[in-house]
């Protein structure tokens, strides 16, 4: 019986993944059409109501598996759901504060924020365009960037070529010419060259 209890539990927490992933899912995700919602609602009933059913029918029978009592069945069921929840969300990603004021938080997948979240942690000036070239960043989120790549700029001036043009070159080989171009503006501004 214990096991059975464990399952549940377990289930529970899947399901919960679910529901917070649905809430970071892409527009094209099966999660957000009339199918995944049915989906969501089956799981949210799984999660809610699944092992307090059980627990029910175990409690009900007159006594619970030895080491596994009530109270350690209802917070393994709790602390499962939380997790399941909390990393459906990718909860790692959440901005506390945003800037604006509006929102207390935010949660944005966009590849401009994960490229404002990856800038700061390159190692070098290659892995910060390595990073801009992966996430694809267009001409219109360089201006988001900017104050991250002046940053990087200061922190790897060494790194950059003397000649500006070479300057260019460099970052030409990671992105496209519309993006390089201000990328290397904000490289050279950001290294005190511009």
């Amino acid at each position: 019986m214990a096991g059975s209890l464990i399952a549940i539990a377990l289930l529970a927490g899947a399901c919960a993944y679910v529901v917070g992933h649905a809430f970071v899912a892409p527009r094209s995700s099966l999660l957000r059409t009339a199918p995944g919602g049915i989906l969501l609602a089956g799981c949210v009933l799984v999660a809610l109501i699944g092992p307090s059913l059980l627990g029910g029918l175990v409690a009900g029978g007159g006594a619970w598996p030895a080491g596994l009592g009530a109270g350690a069945f209802r917070a393994l069921w709790v602390a499962l759901e939380v997790a399941g929840l909390l990393a459906g969300m990718r909860v790692w990603r959440m901005r506390f504060f945003s800037g604006g004021g509006a929102r207390v938080f935010s949660l944005d997948e966009s590849p401009v924020s994960r490229a404002e979240a990856e800038i700061p942690l390159a190692a070098s000036l290659a892995d910060a365009l390595d990073v801009l070239a992966r996430e694809k960043v267009s001409a219109r989120d360089v201006a988001r960037l900017a104050p991250a790549l002046k940053r990087c700029a200061a922190r790897f001036f060494h790194q950059l070529p003397e000649k500006q043009s070479e300057v260019y070159t460099l970052v030409a080989r990671h992105l496209p010419p519309a993006v390089a171009a201000e990328v290397t503006g904000l490289l050279l501004a950001g290294a005190g060259r511009k």
